[in-house]
Parts: structure tokens; C-alpha cells; sequence
């Protein structure tokens, strides 16, 4: 299967829009990952919240941890000291699950607006790429066979233009009809060069 035309133009355009393509692609990834890094930036303040909140934990269990070495009133001072401990836990993990949830909606917000535009871009090149490629084929194998100038001189005169027949042969209908080689070749070579393929005998 032809991935590319033989003729330089039409070969050409082909790369172009191949590199026209991994440009939006990669434009496509950055924007992706810009929005991503957007809404990811607004967990910040939870970020910063659920570590504060985890460090006074952490030092009001230290401190209920030494109230608890008083003497007498070690139990009762040691008490309010832990509740609160578990209470700044309590927001650290809420904290916690607001960051995840803006983490995860960044992940999704950004994969989806990188996603959509490649498929839309893929799509846009690769099914007129296909329809080339299945045409070229077609062509090629219709080339090869017993008959098959005479043929393709027939689809050329069904699919071209009249300008485009005028151009290679002052009277192409009747030149077919009469099976004039010189007619039937020209027709021929200009369906395969319409079709990005060269012509027979044609230089590479």
C-alpha cells in the first residue's frame, strides 16, 4: 500500500499536510496539558490548607503526648490537646479529598480538550489519506492488467475535466473510439498522474 504519491507535487502537498497535522497534534498535547496544569493550580490553597492543617496535628498530639507527663493533671490536659489533634486530622484529610478532586478534574478537563482536536485532525487526514491511498491502488492494479490503458483511458474520459482532456489530445473521445494508441496512452497517463501516480516509461 502507497503511503505517498509518486509525483513530486502532489507527494509534496501529501507532506505537507502530514506536518500541518503534527503540528496541531503537538499543539493540541500543550494545550492539553496547559489546561490541565490551569485547574490543577486552583487546589493550591487546599494544598496549602491540608498542610497546615496536618502540622498542627502533628503538634497538638506532641503537645497532648507531654501534657499527658504532668503530674495529676497530665489526663485532663493531655485530653482537649488529642481531640484537637484528631479534629486538624479530620480537615487535613477533607483537604486532602478537595485536592484529589480538583486533581482529577484536571487530568480529565485536560486529556479531553487534547483528545477531541487530534481525533478531529486524524480523522480530517486520515480518511481523504484512505480514500487516496484505495484510489491509487486501484489504479495500479487496473494499470497492470490486459486492457487496462485502454481502461483507464475511459475513466479519464468519465472523470476529468474537459480541459484537462484537451490538454493532452486535441480529440480525446474520438481518439478512444478508434483506439488510437497515441489517445488511449495519453488518457491513460493522465488518470494514472490524477490518481499521484507516474505514468509508464516516465523517469523516476
Amino acid at each position: 500500500m502507497r503511503w505517498y504519491a509518486d509525483l513530486p507535487a502532489v507527494r509534496a502537498r501529501q507532506v505537507t499536510a502530514d506536518a500541518v497535522w503534527l503540528v496541531l497534534v503537538a499543539a493540541s498535547v500543550l494545550l492539553g496539558r496547559a489546561v490541565a496544569a490551569a485547574v490543577s493550580a486552583l487546589a493550591e490553597p487546599a494544598r496549602g490548607f491540608t498542610g497546615g492543617a496536618r502540622d498542627l496535628a502533628r503538634q497538638l498530639d506532641g503537645a497532648g503526648e507531654s501534657a499527658a507527663d504532668v503530674p495529676l493533671v497530665g489526663d485532663e490536659l493531655a485530653g482537649p490537646l488529642q481531640r484537637a489533634a484528631e479534629g486538624a486530622t479530620s480537615l487535613a484529610e477533607a483537604g486532602q479529598q478537595q485536592v484529589d478532586a480538583v486533581t482529577q478534574l484536571a487530568t480529565v478537563l485536560g486529556v479531553a480538550t487534547a483528545a477531541v482536536p487530534i481525533v478531529l485532525v486524524t480523522l480530517l487526514r486520515l480518511v481523504p489519506r484512505r480514500r487516496w491511498q484505495r484510489r491509487a491502488d486501484e489504479t495500479r492494479r487496473l494499470a497492470a492488467t490486459a486492457g487496462g490503458e485502454r481502461l483507464l483511458a475511459l475513466r479519464a474520459l468519465h472523470t476529468r475535466s474537459a480541459a484537462e482532456l484537451l490538454d493532452v489530445h486535441p480529440d480525446p473521445a474520438g481518439g478512444w473510439a478508434r483506439e488510437d494508441p497515441v489517445a488511449v496512452r495519453a488518457l491513460a497517463d493522465l488518470q494514472l498522474r490524477a490518481a499521484g501516480l507516474r505514468p509508464r516509461g516516465t523517469p523516476r
